[in-house]
């Protein structure tokens, strides 16, 4: 997944609060509040923090997502990464050390 060409960055220290639509690969190192959607690539770095909603394609977490997360594809959550809230998942891939923390439903296979 990072071999996608990164469309937007919000780096540490960084806050945002709202609706985001995008295509591509956005990583957020920072704290964003509202909603995403995408039909591509959500990353979370490790010092980042989403609180709300997300409906991707695919993510990477190695950060912290609060709230109700919707991958239709794949969901890759790295040793650092954790998710309180709702998730579900179309494939999900959980490292060692990932925290997990409320409603799963992971269907094996991508998401209408």
């Amino acid at each position: 997944m990072p071999d996608t060409p990164l469309s937007a960055l919000m780096g540490p220290g960084s806050h945002h609060e709202g609706d985001l639509t995008f295509e591509g690969r956005v990583r957020v190192d920072g704290h964003f509040t509202g909603r995403l959607y995408s039909e591509d690539i959500l990353e979370i770095g490790a010092t980042g923090t989403v609180d709300g909603e997300a409906d991707v394609a695919r993510c990477v977490l190695a950060g912290r997502f609060v709230g109700r997360l919707r991958v239709r594809e794949r969901l890759r959550i790295e040793s650092t990464g954790s998710v309180e809230g709702s998730l579900d998942v179309g494939i999900l891939e959980l490292h060692a050390g990932a925290r997990l923390a409320g409603d799963v439903r992971v269907a094996g296979k991508e998401l209408p």
